[in-house]
């Protein structure tokens, strides 16, 4: 049997917060005296499989430890992270794939309710680093659900989400079906604001490490060569390996950054410098957030991250 779920809202503000997600949700139920199989007959929509996911990443997979584990498992998907669980509700996350960094690809969390599958929490798989991507879970009661979902602007870094939503779902006990009923999104702590724009001015920064839009990680073999200073009226200061330069800057709204060309020495760097990688995606820089003390400088088109630390003194 297969029944159809969908929210009632009685606020026009729930109603807009949930519909980024599409959160209603067709949900195959098994019979009263069906087999559970059936219960999780949709998840055969979709063949996780070809994926390929690479050998290392499903190596860090979890191993089925319950009947509900090893039903998602033999439909193809990698059990990833710990479940969540309580009230005879168990709450799985696996994956079809993974990205460069072994991050989930085409994710999914599944609910159970007393072994029987209930629905999921998301009405098509999600990606790492995604706008509507699912992050942390809790099982609330024996009635509800909480999830909450990273909401990524344009400008915002991959590493970064400026808002997350809250949804609420309920879990109804016969035949149990999980379903959102309400919704609320808000600024994540250290999301950047109009009064933050020039929060830039007057910092210093060294560099931790590079990420790029397909998982490589490069980190500098000392931080304290690659360092960046954000002075008054728009002027910059770099060191850059074994060349040092001076140029401008701008932030004209919330999370933009733009640089002007960068007057620099002209020494020959060793081998193994990240100088000529960042002289040449220095014009490319588009956009930053400042979190948990860090700064994240984000390159257009997805073409990476840089993270940088306070200079130390």
């Amino acid at each position: 049997m297969c029944v159809s779920a969908r929210v009632i809202h009685r606020e026009r503000a729930v109603h807009a917060a949930l519909r980024p997600f599409a959160l209603a949700l067709t949900i195959c139920l098994p019979s009263a005296s069906g087999a559970q199989g059936t219960a999780a007959a949709w998840l055969d929509e979709r063949t996780p499989a070809a994926e390929s996911p690479d050998a290392r990443c499903r190596g860090l997979a979890r191993p089925p430890e319950s009947p509900e584990d090893q039903r998602v498992r033999d439909r193809g998907w990698d059990l990833v992270g710990a479940y969540q669980g309580g009230w005879q509700i168990r709450v799985i996350r696996a994956t079809a794939g993974y990205d460069g960094m072994c991050r989930p690809r085409a994710y999914q969390d599944f609910v159970f309710v007393r072994g029987v599958f209930a629905g999921t929490l998301s009405p098509q798989p999600m990606d790492s680093r995604a706008d509507g991507a699912l992050g942390r879970v809790a099982v609330r009661s024996s009635a509800e659900i909480i999830g909450d979902y990273a909401r990524y602007a344009a400008s915002d870094p991959l590493c970064c989400p400026s808002r997350i939503t809250i949804v609420v779902f309920r879990v109804s006990a016969e035949p149990p079906v999980v379903v959102p009923v309400s919704a609320s999104t808000s600024a994540t702590a250290e999301s950047p604001g109009p009064a933050r724009t020039m929060a830039l001015e007057g910092t210093s920064w060294q560099l931790v490490a590079f990420e790029g839009g397909d998982g490589t990680r490069l980190a500098p073999d000392d931080r304290t060569k690659y360092t960046i200073e954000f002075g008054a009226a728009g002027r910059l200061a770099a060191r850059i390996d074994c060349n040092h330069g001076r140029g401008t800057w701008t932030s004209d709204g919330p999370n933009r950054l733009e640089v002007g060309p960068l007057a620099l020495t002209r020494a020959m760097c060793p081998p193994g410098s990240l100088h000529d990688q960042i002289v040449r995606q220095w014009a490319n820089i588009r956009s930053y957030v400042i979190r948990n003390g860090h700064l994240f400088v984000s390159l257009r088109a997805d073409g990476g991250v840089y993270e940088l630390e306070p200079l130390a003194r």
